[in-house]
């Protein structure tokens, strides 16, 4: 079995991973988690969400918080408008700030983002769904997904995989994957409407992550679907690692949608890098 990859006890308030040392760059990689922030119940109190009907300003006050943290600042951060599919897109340094104080500058129309760029943060917002991050040593790109059920289905993480072949050169196997936190299979409970979209995957990459509930309900294991896509991707299966962590039952570190019933706020998922020797504050 794998190391977690998330480490506890590296910066209040975040789950960072260990930095990836690459061609002169430091990937650094993590996601918030809920405290430490200034937001009121029901999105107490690291909401990060712009999209929650929590007051804006104490989310821009979080996401203050969260850029010091990690030091990337607000202005170098780069969001999407996620709207649970699969597309992707290339962002630059024209793109520095883009969604990261308002929803009406975000990258529209996507769920996935990846950069060669240092001095940008690809962030992303999430309460259950799946975050899953890319990174190359040999070219430095660093990427960054939302995958809900649709997302997964429809093989997003393999499209990352894909773009990255068509615009960088880079092959499967020299992508690294993480799954990181989001809602367990046991937790997850869906209607045949879903698991009607899971079947159109090959039943070996589904097989392992359904498990019949009772009355048309299954429990769906998002983590390992994103997984399984990921090797049938190509990608070695030593370089895709798979977080213990779930949101759904560690409701003191973690937004849940499905626990808290929608009413809540958002973790972000970040992935960027810097040049190294270059001081973070």
């Amino acid at each position: 079995m794998m190391a977690e990859p998330f480490l506890s006890d590296q910066i209040d308030g975040v789950l960072m991973m260990k930095p990836v040392f690459a061609d002169g760059k430091i990937i650094s990689s993590g996601i918030s988690l809920r405290t430490g922030g200034s937001s009121s119940a029901p999105f107490s109190s690291l909401n990060l969400g712009l999209h929650v009907n929590d007051d804006p300003d104490r989310v821009i006050e979080n996401r203050r918080i969260l850029a010091k943290q990690i030091g990337f600042p607000l202005n170098r951060w780069v969001c999407a408008e996620q709207v649970h599919g699969t597309k992707i897109a290339r962002v630059t340094q024209q793109d520095a700030g883009s969604g990261a104080e308002s929803l009406g500058d975000v990258i529209s129309g996507v769920d996935g983002l990846y950069t060669t760029e240092p001095d940008l943060l690809l962030a992303l917002c999430f309460a259950d769904c799946v975050p899953v991050y890319f990174y190359s040593r040999e070219p430095v790109a660093v990427g960054m997904l939302h995958a809900g059920w649709r997302g997964t289905v429809h093989r997003g993480a393999a499209k990352m995989v894909e773009v990255w072949g068509k615009t960088l050169g880079i092959r499967p196997e020299s992508i690294h994957a993480i799954v990181g936190p989001a809602i367990n299979g046991r937790d997850y409970e869906v209607d045949e409407r879903v698991i009607t979209e899971v079947r159109k995957l090959e039943k070996s990459i589904w097989r392992e992550a359904v498990i019949p509930a009772g009355n048309g309900h299954y429990l769906l294991n998002l983590k390992t679907l994103n997984r399984q896509i990921l090797l049938r991707s190509g990608v070695p299966e030593k370089q895709v690692t798979v977080t213990g962590y779930c949101t759904n039952t560690h409701p003191e570190l973690f937004y849940s949608y499905r626990l808290e019933k929608g009413r809540t706020g958002r973790m972000i998922g970040f992935i960027g890098m810097k040049d190294e020797g270059k001081d973070k504050s």
